[in-house]
């Protein structure tokens, strides 16, 4: 089976490395960045060849919301996994396109959350081919 390709966004490097090792195991290639602006540039620029994004919320240069939302309209079944800290509220828009994991989170709740977005992602890719 190939491998998947995920962009991690997060700005803590512990924490990155922590999401990457479970994505690694998971059969995921990662690329990683720590902001927002770069995420967005490689999201440009790789497009469809993205399996999946895991992004924090709370991002040092801007808005983690900002961030998926741009992506989300571009690629609209793309799955995405926003991470959030004890103190971050869930975005109140479009709270559907999106897996929702809270810090700190164990291995099973980042597979649990790939698991979930996967299937919502087919259900938007079927919901998108009958309309």
């Amino acid at each position: 089976m190939p491998s998947r390709l995920c962009l991690i966004v997060e700005s803590e490097p512990t924490e990155r490395d922590f999401v990457k090792n479970i994505l690694n195991r998971e059969g995921f290639q990662t690329i990683e960045t720590e902001d927002g602006i770069q995420a967005l540039n490689l999201v440009q620029r790789l497009g469809d060849a993205l399996d999946l994004i895991v992004s924090e919320i709370g991002m040092p240069d801007g808005d983690g919301v900002t961030f998926v939302c741009a992506v989300r309209e571009s690629f609209s079944t793309l799955p995405i996994i926003l991470m959030l800290k004890l103190a971050e509220s869930a975005p109140t828009h479009s709270t559907t396109s999106f897996e929702f994991l809270q810090k700190p989170f164990v291995p099973a709740d980042l597979q649990n959350a790939i698991a979930n977005a996967d299937k919502a992602m087919r259900i938007r890719k079927k919901a998108g081919a009958s309309a």
